[in-house]
């Protein structure tokens, strides 16, 4: 019997790819407005930096850092680091939280997930600050009942050790409001768009799993949905 239901944030509660356009936007004006640099030599230089800070930095928050992001961008350009890096955070952050808005569907799901019960929460790669502001931008603030970042726990998903300290963290909410129950690894569902971070890493941890596949970009999962409404016949198949 599901108990719990974690989801992931970005691309699963709100489109993440077209946030992050309006937030790589905002670091192009910036780079053209102080350094004269083509904008769009200037956007592809950023979606290099995500593979390359991942693979310096290993499966940690701070391989999604945009400061640490910014300081090697600047560094490979010979540019002064100081004020630029912590403005052009702030400017991609400001930008991508500007454009940001629910999926469609998500937040009315919440609700009637929060109504029926179910402990909610989010787990997500990601430093806590702008999780959480992402979270009180979409409108969630007072529908999840815990968070859990890669900062917070030490290592990203599909590491197991991710989906373990989601449980530690839905169990402490159900002690500090009180109750007695306590939720088993096997009680909770987590649902991501990613079929390796998400599904196979929560899979991994011996969790329900599913699959948020908007696009129907991936048949081959059977444990899948294209749309929020779908997710109460799932719960159903779970509880048989």
């Amino acid at each position: 019997m599901i108990k719990a239901i974690i989801f992931d944030l970005d691309d699963t509660l709100y489109d993440f790819k077209a946030a992050h356009r309006a937030g790589a936007d905002a670091w192009a004006a910036y780079a053209r407005d102080q350094f004269r640099l083509p904008e769009e030599q200037t956007r592809r230089e950023i979606e290099e930096l995500i593979a390359e800070q991942a693979e310096k930095m290993g499966p940690i928050a701070a391989s999604h850092n945009r400061v640490l992001r910014a300081e090697l961008w600047l560094a490979k350009r010979n540019l002064p680091v100081f004020p630029h890096a912590a403005t052009l955070a702030e400017r991609y952050w400001q930008a991508l939280l500007d454009t940001m808005v629910p999926n469609e569907g998500a937040v009315e799901m919440l609700r009637d997930l929060q109504m029926r019960g179910f402990l909610i929460g989010i787990g997500t790669n990601m430093t806590a600050y702008v999780q959480y502001k992402k979270i009180e931008k979409l409108g969630l603030g007072d529908i999840v009942d815990f968070i859990v970042t890669s900062e917070e726990c030490g290592v990203d998903k599909p590491l197991r050790h991710f989906f373990k300290y989601c449980l530690k963290k839905a169990n402490e909410v159900l002690e500090r409001q009180g109750r007695r129950e306590r939720i088993e690894i096997n009680e909770i569902l987590f649902i991501g768009d990613s079929p390796k971070h998400d599904v196979e890493g929560a899979r991994n941890a011996k969790m329900h799993a599913l699959l948020f596949d908007p696009a129907g970009r991936h048949p081959e999962e059977e444990e899948r949905i294209q749309s929020f409404r779908e997710i109460s016949e799932v719960l159903e198949r779970l509880s048989d």
